[in-house]
This record gives C-alpha cells, sequence and structure tokens, in this order.
C-alpha cells in the first residue's frame, strides 16, 4: 500500500484529506506541522509527501531541506491562489483546491514512477 504523509494543520481539511485519500486506497498518516512531520519520517519513511505550504510554518528555503535531511521521495505543496510556487529538489506545487482528483492522479504517477525506477536500478 502506498503511504502518504500529509501535513495540514487545519483539522477540517486534515479530516477530509485522509478521508478522500483512504478512499483512494492510500495509507494516510495526518500531522499537523513541521517538526511533527520531520518526527514520522523518521520513525515511518512515506512513500509521498503532501503539504500545505501554510502547515509547515516557514518559507519553503527553510523546511525543504530540512525535509530533505531524512526523507528523499516526492513532496506535493499544495498553494492557495496567488502563492508563491515552492520549489526545491523533488518538490512540486499544486493549487489548493476542493476537488482532490489532481492530487490523487499525481500521487498515483508519482509513486508509479518511482517503482519503476526502483525497478530499473534493482532497488526492488
Amino acid at each position: 500500500m502506498v503511504k502518504v504523509l500529509v501535513v495540514e494543520r487545519d483539522p477540517r481539511l486534515a479530516q477530509l484529506y485522509r478521508e478522500e485519500l483512504e478512499e483512494a486506497g492510500f495509507g494516510v498518516c495526518v500531522k499537523t506541522d513541521l517538526d511533527s512531520a520531520l518526527a514520522q519520517l523518521r520513525s515511518q519513511p512515506a512513500h509521498v509527501m503532501v503539504t500545505d505550504m501554510a502547515s509547515m510554518g516557514e518559507c519553503p528555503e527553510v523546511w525543504v531541506p530540512l525535509i530533505r535531511e531524512v526523507y528523499t521521495g516526492p513532496v506535493l505543496a499544495l498553494s492557495a491562489l496567488g502563492q508563491r510556487p515552492c520549489t526545491g529538489p523533488g518538490v512540486s506545487t499544486m493549487p489548493k483546491i476542493s476537488d482532490l482528483t489532481p492530487l490523487i492522479q499525481s500521487i498515483r504517477g508519482r509513486t508509479a514512477s518511482a517503482m519503476w525506477d526502483a525497478t530499473l536500478t534493482g532497488h526492488c
């Protein structure tokens, strides 16, 4: 099962992400901030990390390097309209919208690509 770590400080949105992503067949762990996300990644790595940029509590120049110290997988940063895109190695920005279909498709695509890459390099 593909494991997704969601970082979202709004409890209602966190519950929505959990329900929708679990319904789509993912294992979901939800954390509310950067520190708890880092602790989770150290103890139980995820296949994909999804975060609302505001939930990280810092600008991307601060939190992306911290995440990269413990996690090398794909990061999907959700941004509000008008918010500058997040950049960093393996970080993609998507709009934060109520329809989670694009997010679900992106998670599936990124995990399939990562698994395919691992197969090609012998890290299956």
